[in-house]
């Protein structure tokens, strides 16, 4: 059973003065994703794969992504520490911590698709109050505190144009758009995605899919197999900023920081509405 730390006033983090502006938050995170996701772009010939014990990839490009995010990350949110993919054991989760992703879809990464990113959620409690999301080889950002944002960038990561609001989309009347994953499907999702009658299915890796359903370029993404913590914050962030929800079969919210699961996710459902994603926890109900 997990243990959550909820934000709290007696939690330590209620004096922190960052805290008063998240959007702000959002745009340092975003910052920090665009940097090293520019490393990301600059190293797509990477492919000195070794496996880790979990018998995910791990290249050269993740290890310098993490680096560079790493670094930002203390320049631009100093004394918050960092639960990365690539260093999980070295930094336990604090009351205020940041979750990071240098390279959330290796195996697309590998495999020269563009639907890769960098993913960052900065943690209060056991819920994001700031996320960001980097897709470089797409030119584009999102992120999110109180309201949620998307922005062009430039290979070198940096911005191209204003930031925009963005928001979900009316579900279409011919019905959803499913977002599946490219590498890592499930029955469940191939299940919920037939049962909710979808007009289309669309392989895609990472979690760009919270980016696109916040953006209303899609509408549903149900997830059954594994994932991390470190895959989903900043996207659960971006759309129910955007006016979304992610939700666990069991129909709560996800919570982060659950050391004591090995920071698993439960299997989910992002969609674009709370109404949709009632509909699918049904379809998946059986």
């Amino acid at each position: 059973m997990t243990t959550p730390r909820p934000a709290t006033e007696d939690d330590g983090t209620a004096a922190e003065p960052r805290l008063a502006d998240r959007n702000d938050l959002a745009r340092r995170l975003a910052e920090a994703a665009r940097l090293s996701g520019a490393v990301l772009l600059a190293m797509r010939a990477a492919r000195d794969v070794t496996i880790k014990a979990d018998g995910s990839p791990v290249c050269s490009a993740d290890m310098a992504a993490d680096r560079t995010a790493k670094t930002a990350l203390a320049r631009l949110l100093p004394g918050i520490p960092v639960v990365s993919e690539e260093s999980v054991a070295e930094v336990a989760p604090a009351a205020l911590f940041i979750l990071l992703d240098p390279l959330d879809g290796t195996r697309e990464f590998l495999a020269g698709g563009d639907s890769y990113c960098v993913a960052i959620a900065l943690i209060r409690g056991d819920r994001p109050i700031a996320g960001a999301i980097a897709a470089p080889a797409s030119g584009r950002v999102w992120f999110a505190g109180v309201e949620a944002f998307a922005q062009d960038i430039a290979p070198d990561g940096t911005t191209s144009g204003a930031a925009h609001r963005i928001a979900v989309r009316r579900l279409p009347d011919a019905g959803p758009t499913t977002l599946v994953s490219r590498f890592h499907g499930d029955a469940l999702s191939e299940g919920v995605s037939d049962a909710l009658q979808s007009a289309s299915t669309r392989p895609m890796s990472s979690a760009v899919k919270f980016g696109l359903i916040a953006s209303g370029e899609a509408d549903l993404h149900i997830r059954g197999g594994q994932t991390m913590e470190w895959d989903i914050a900043a996207g659960d962030c971006i759309l129910c900023a955007a006016g979304g929800v992610v939700l666990t079969l069991g129909g709560e919210a996800p919570r982060y920081g659950c050391v004591e699961r090995g920071y698993r996710n439960p299997p989910f459902v992002a969609a674009s509405s709370e109404a949709l994603a009632r509909r699918a926890l049904a379809a998946a109900a059986p």
